[in-house]
Order: structure tokens, then sequence, then C-alpha cells
């Protein structure tokens, strides 16, 4: 159903928000006080777009938001996100509101300001949710991405199969009769930057990246399958970066892992210092080789850059993989980098910004759809719905269903339990489908479960 949907910011999360929102077919109203974010977005944007302070009432009146079914406030600041929010729910009292705020100050307890009472439904921390993406990609370090559904019962997993493994030369048919049950449904291959959508005949190919859909207790035999004997140990892990999402990664890890966290910067390394008492800090620039090289940079399990500045990262992130680091996590925020780092060697990408919008996404959209994601690096979406009743392809299985080519479906969540799609599978009312698509079919998908 049509919503109208006003956004405060038009940053990267708030043009991926509008841009992905208007695409479903929602009326939207984007806020930015830079003259430029307006600009692009007047540009490329089916949107109402407004320069303005988004916290103004008056900025706020011309978006229309006494008529707007959700209010979302995205802008890098937190205190104007806030009172942005506070005044729509004032003018709105039914529009539901989320709000992007950073700081764990007005998150605690005992904070003085109670969001929820001010009227904000749902509080993403870009941090928190990026740290706890870092986190499972060193918890299940053979994974190059990972992505889970119905509270960590199924996994969506990225990953390079080794060129001599049971999958490798033999297609999806092949492998089906060869395996009574397959453990795992690949959903899509990332092969030398094109994007396929495998169907029974796609044969898996050295250098494939594949993105595969498995249940919990399957992974260990989908790990084996793919040429992953035995599951990758990591021990030791260098953080690059003190800043928020540093401390955060850290605060994560150091528990499960020997941590260092590296920073240039004494202000940081003094919060680190009161925060985390027992991870190692060490003072230093990240491009220092000397410095790396003195630390014994090749002799850690997992390098994690999280610093400021995106070339450091990458720099930093290249040079580890050089010295024979096994795992190494680079983060970026702009988007823009995604084709150039797949290109590198790098094993996984984080994107602050994008796992941001896609965790607004997960609480936007209602009705049959679930949660909306982007995969980075690919041109796929992953959608989360239940079908309607009455809707075509409840009670079918999915063989005798004529579903849109270039979208495939890789999990089911039933109500009582969890599956890997096949083509014996049937949905029922009730049962939500884990559908991975290209965007133009998306509709198509939709049309299937409406």
């Amino acid at each position: 159903m049509k919503k109208k949907i006003v956004i405060v910011g038009a940053g990267s999360v708030g043009f991926y928000l509008a841009k992905t929102l208007a695409e479903m077919g929602n009326d939207i109203s984007i806020i930015d006080i830079d003259p430029e974010k307006v600009h692009r977005a007047k540009q490329e944007l089916d949107a109402l777009v407004i320069e303005g302070h988004g916290a103004q009432s008056n900025t706020l009146e011309e978006a229309q938001v006494r008529t707007a079914d959700l209010f979302l406030a995205v802008t890098r600041i937190d205190e104007i996100n806030i009172v942005a929010s506070m005044k729509a729910k004032k003018m709105n009292p039914a529009a539901k509101i989320l709000a992007r705020v950073r700081s764990g100050d007005y998150q605690k307890a005992d904070s003085l300001l109670n969001l929820a009472e001010l009227g904000i439904e749902r509080v993403i921390n870009p941090e928190q949710i990026a740290a706890r993406e870092i986190q499972h990609l060193i918890q299940h370090a053979t994974a190059q991405e990972i992505m889970t559904y119905n509270h960590g019962s199924v996994y969506m997993v990225a990953l390079t199969p080794t060129d001599t493994c049971d999958l490798m030369h033999k297609s999806l048919r092949e492998l089906g009769q060869t395996y009574a049950e397959l453990p795992f449904r690949t959903v899509a291959i990332d092969r030398d930057g094109t994007t396929i959508i495998p169907m029974g005949d796609h044969v898996f190919l050295p250098g494939d990246k594949i993105f595969v859909v498995c249940l919990k207790d399957k992974l260990k035999e989908m790990y084996r399958l793919c040429g992953f004997k035995q599951k990758k140990t990591i021990k030791t892990v260098l953080i690059m970066g003190a800043g928020k999402l540093g401390r955060l990664v850290a605060q994560n890890l150091k528990d499960q892992f020997s941590v260092r966290l590296v920073d240039h910067r004494q202000d940081k390394l003094l919060k680190a210092a009161k925060e985390l008492p027992d991870v190692l800090l060490l003072h230093a620039d990240g491009l220092d080789i000397d410095f790396l090289e003195s630390e014994g940079i090749g002799d850690f399990d997992a390098l994690i850059t999280v610093t400021d500045d995106e070339t450091t990262n990458l720099f930093a992130g290249l040079l580890a993989k050089q010295k024979g680091v096994a795992k190494v996590i680079v983060h970026i925020n702009s988007p823009d980098y995604l084709p150039l780092v797949k290109g590198l060697g790098i094993n996984s990408v984080v994107s602050k910004n994008l796992s941001t919008a896609d965790a607004f996404m997960r609480y936007v959209v209602r009705g049959q759809v679930h949660s909306v994601m982007m995969l980075e690096g690919i041109d796929t979406e992953v959608i989360e719905l239940s079908p309607a009743i009455g809707s075509k392809i409840v009670g079918v299985p999915l063989e005798d269903v004529d579903f849109p080519n270039d979208a495939v479906i890789g999990g089911i969540i039933h109500p009582n339990g969890e599956e890997i799609a096949t083509g014996k599978s049937v949905i029922s009312v009730g049962d939500r489908a884990i559908v991975f698509a290209r965007g133009s079919r998306v509709s198509d998908v939709e049309a299937l479960f409406n």
C-alpha cells in the first residue's frame, strides 16, 4: 500500500532510503539544508525535495508532515534528528517516527530524555549495527558477508568456494542429483563483476563469489562442501581506528579474541583506555608501514580498519593482505568505493551508511513485505515477505509456480520452523519467504504474493 514518507537528511542514508522507497511506489518528501545534496536529490529522485532546516516547523509543514504515515530523521546530527522527530510527532501523532541516533547517552535507561516517551518508536544506531556486522564476520571467518533472519536461525552467507571443492565445475542440477538434500541454496553468484541469479543449469566456476541461504545447524556442512574442511579459527585481531565504531568492535570482540586497538589520536585512545581497560592500545598512524611491520601485522589472524579515513582503511587492508593476514575487514562510508574494493582481494567490506539504511528498511516496510536489503556490490535485492490470503503462490509447490526470471526463493520461515526452499516447498499464509531478485523483478515477485 502506498505510503506518505518524510525523510530529514539527504546524505548517503537519506538518499538511499528515498530512492528505494520511491521505487516501491511510495510518496516521498526529503529535506536537507545543504544546497548540493538538494540539487542531487532533485536531479535523481522521484520525490518532493525541500531545501531547509529539518527541525524547523515551517520546513516540516512544507514537507507535508501532517499527512505523513512515516517520518525518518537520518541526518548526521543526533540533536537535529531528535528535535525534528519531536516536532513531527506533535504535528502528526499518528505518524510512525524513526530516528538515527549515534550517541549512546540518549539510549541509556537513566537518560534525561526518554526517546520513546518523546514519540520516537525506533532508534537506529549506525555504529552498533556496523559493529555487530563486523562481529559476525569475525566469528564466521570464512564468510565474506553475512546476514541473519528469524533471530539467527537462518543465515545468508557470501563466500568464495575453493577451486578444488565438491561444487566446482558442477551445475546446480547435478549437485541436486548427487546430494539427496543440499544444506544450502545458492541464490546469487558474483562472477567477474557480473551478477547471476542461478538456475539449474548454472555451473560453479573457480573465482565465483556465491551467496547462499543456509540453516544455522547446517553451516558446518555448507562450509565443508565449499572446500573449507576445517573452520577457520581467529585468535588475534588488530583494530585500526579508536573512534566510536572501533571501540564498539573492540568491546564486542575482547572476550573471545586477543584484541589490539591502534590510533594516532591521543584523545581517542584516552577514551578507549577508560572504556576498554583490558584491551592493548597502540599509539600510531595506520599509514606508518614501519610501525605495522614492527608490530608484525602479518602475524595477526584478522585486521579490521575502521578509521574515519577511507584511504587509510583501504591502504592498511591491502598491506595486510600482502603480508598474509587471512581475514581483512575494511570499513567505507561511500558506496561508490564498492566496485573498486571488490577487485582488490579484501575479504569483507562494511559500510556503516548502507547498513544503517538497511536497518531502517527493516522497520519501514510493512504489510506483506517485512524487510528489504541491497546486497553490497551486486545487482540483487533481498526481500523478506509473506503471502496475502488468496495470492497465487499460496498452497502450490514452488516448481509449479510461474516465478519471475532473475528471482529465486532461498528460504522459508514457517511459524513452527524453517526450511531451505526447493521445488517441492509450499508456502502458506503466515509464512515468510526470503527472496533474492534483481531490482527490475521486485514488483513481479510482490505481485505473486499480493
